[in-house]
């Protein structure tokens, strides 16, 4: 058996058996992972391609978990970043094994005994991972509400499962433990959703009650250009204009090129009578922050203590 084939094949993840297979003893192997020329992802498997584990660490992750435990079905967070859906809560890698199945307890692994039916099941280059469908079933459970709505509304926009699908994939849940507290969040999924701190920054709004008149919203002058787009927007009293709230990312936002947009664009949309708010991740960890924030420039704007500094630009 030639190592380097087979470790191409299991994306540079090979078992210790394999490696006895290819004639490699463990005195080699323990040199290799001291030297750092190999790095041991799990007890009995080792990469042999280090590079990987940077490069894509997901495969990596489920490429060890198959080889450790070859009868599981890769499920839970382990799949969902297979799937590449996004917002996928840290914890340990995960799999289901059959009733009955005797497996170690490990901190670094979760075993769950579920029943999987055969059309939850699909294979991705040689490993059997639960589907997108009944992935999120399983993450929307455990997860928290943010977490939960952003991966329901990232699986849309990548086309992991249709917006047909939602109604079966609630009835799934509702049976389930924790079902009754997300049973709403299938309904309120939106592929539009660009990042997960949208999702985010949408759920605390819609939780208050403050549910948005749009969603990605583009501002445009009076000659048709494109002032802005803002990821939710509410109608301001009188019709005059938006309340326009803009999710911003540290990635996108945070270079002094991007401050600089940022504040041109906000000038603008200032200058057409409209108002921004924005908000960061931080703002999203508590559940008054940003409705507070919506709730009280809402009530201004129909107290008139906003400045109307021209008329409001076309949008769509």
């Amino acid at each position: 058996m030639d190592l380097r084939v087979l470790a191409a094949e299991q994306d540079g993840v090979l078992t210790a058996a394999q490696l006895r297979d290819c004639r490699v003893s463990r005195a080699v192997e323990r040199g290799h992972v001291d030297a750092g020329r190999w790095l041991r992802v799990r007890r009995g498997v080792v990469l042999v391609d280090p590079a990987r584990a940077g490069s894509n660490p997901g495969w990596v992750a489920a490429r060890a978990v198959a080889l450790a435990c070859p009868d599981a079905v890769v499920a839970g967070r382990t799949a969902a970043r297979l799937h590449g859906m996004d917002g996928v809560p840290d914890g340990p890698e995960e799999v289901v094994v059959a009733a009955g199945r005797p497996l170690r307890p490990r901190p670094d692994l979760v075993a769950h005994r579920l029943r999987l039916e055969p059309r939850e099941v699909v294979t991705l280059r040689g490993i059997q991972v639960t589907t997108p469908a009944r992935t999120l079933v399983d993450l929307v459970l455990r997860a928290d509400r943010p977490a939960a709505l952003a991966m329901l509304d990232a699986a849309l926009r990548r086309g992991l499962v249709a917006e047909t699908d939602l109604p079966a994939l609630r009835t799934a849940c509702t049976h389930r433990p924790g079902g009754a507290a997300v049973r709403d969040l299938w309904d309120l999924a939106d592929g539009r959703a660009e990042s997960v701190l949208e999702s985010r920054v949408r759920l605390r709004c819609v939780d208050a009650g403050l549910v948005p008149d749009k969603l990605q919203l583009v501002v445009r002058d009076d000659h048709g250009a494109v002032v802005g787009r803002a990821d939710l927007a509410y109608r301001l009293p009188g019709g005059a204009g938006w309340l326009l709230v803009e999710a911003d990312g540290a990635g996108v936002h945070g270079s002094p090129d991007a401050l600089h947009r940022d504040r041109t664009r906000a000038n603008a949309l200032t200058a057409r009578g409209h108002l921004l708010l924005r908000f960061t991740w931080r703002d999203t960890l508590d559940p008054f922050t940003i409705p507070q924030a919506v709730r009280a420039a809402l009530r201004a704007a129909a107290r008139g203590n906003e400045p109307r500094l021209g008329a409001a630009g076309g949008s769509e």
